[in-house]
Parts: structure tokens; C-alpha cells; sequence
């Protein structure tokens, strides 16, 4: 039987991304070209999801290092350049590949939760901000992260 912390986790993922895909699923072809303005950079919103997509899945990674004892995120690490540089390399991926890729990294995550005992949500490593995090911490910035970009995306498809 799942540890009660595992249910937990996976619940506010499970919920954060019903939210998100719920919005991605009302957009039209013209509504992934919407100018969002994040971190002080431009992107649309399949920008954002491109950086979604990125994030969790390096996210995902870290934290099944962190796991095994190994810290892979280097002290001088540059998250701002990393995620714009993510979305440029992604920009050739449609929206219909990126929700595909998506929804993969969530199975993936899902699946490695699955696999977290106890004394495994308390290991600790860097996080690409250059704070040093516990994987439950990462687990909810996964889900937190998710609806603060939704939040933006909103707000910039005139939606509140």
C-alpha cells in the first residue's frame, strides 16, 4: 500500500495538471501564439509549456539522483539561461508533441513517487534555483510551479 505522503504528493500533482490541461484543452490554434510575459522574458503560452515540459522532466531527474545520494545541479548553475535556451532548442515541437511529451513526464513522475519510502522525501540536494531543497519540496514546487505559469497563462488568454 502507498505511504499516505505519496498519496499526497500525487493527489496535488494529479490536481495541478487537470487544471493546466483543462486550460490547454480550451485553447484554439491561435491561443498557444499568446503573448505571455514571464520572467522578464516573451514567451507564448506553448513557450511556457515548452518550459513545463523541460522543467518537469529535469526536475524529475534531479530529484532520482538526489534519491540515490548523488547532487547533479553544479553551484554555478544558470536556471535563467537554461530555461530560455530550452525554449529556443524546443521551438520547432508542436503543441500536440509537447502535451504528448507532458503527459509522459508526469507518468514518470508518478512512477518514480511510487517508488519513495519514508526516509526518501527528507534527502536533499540543489535545486536549479541554487537552493538547496528536500525531494517533497521539489514534488510540490512541481505542482506549484504548474499553476503559477496557469495563473500567468490566464491572465494573458483574458481569462481569469
Amino acid at each position: 500500500m502507498a505511504d499516505s505522503k505519496n498519496v499526497e504528493i500525487a493527489t496535488k500533482l494529479n490536481d495541478s495538471r487537470m487544471a493546466l490541461m483543462t486550460f490547454f484543452d480550451g485553447l484554439d490554434d491561435d491561443g498557444w501564439d499568446t503573448a505571455v510575459y514571464d520572467e522578464e522574458t516573451t514567451w507564448t503560452i506553448a513557450d511556457l509549456l515548452r518550459h513545463l515540459v523541460d522543467a518537469e522532466r529535469g526536475m524529475t531527474g534531479m530529484i532520482m539522483q538526489w534519491q540515490q545520494g548523488k547532487d547533479p545541479v553544479p553551484a554555478d548553475f544558470d536556471l535563467a539561461r537554461w530555461n530560455n535556451r530550452v525554449v529556443q532548442k524546443a521551438a520547432e515541437k508542436s503543441p500536440a508533441e509537447l502535451l504528448t511529451e507532458f503527459r509522459q513526464n508526469r507518468i514518470n513522475l508518478l512512477s518514480f513517487i511510487d517508488t519513495l519510502h519514508d526516509e526518501d522525501w527528507d534527502k536533499q540536494g540543489r535545486h536549479g534555483s541554487l537552493s538547496i531543497m528536500s525531494i517533497e519540496q521539489v514534488c510540490n514546487l512541481i505542482a506549484d510551479h504548474e499553476l503559477d505559469h496557469l495563473r500567468v497563462m490566464k491572465e494573458a488568454a483574458g481569462e481569469s
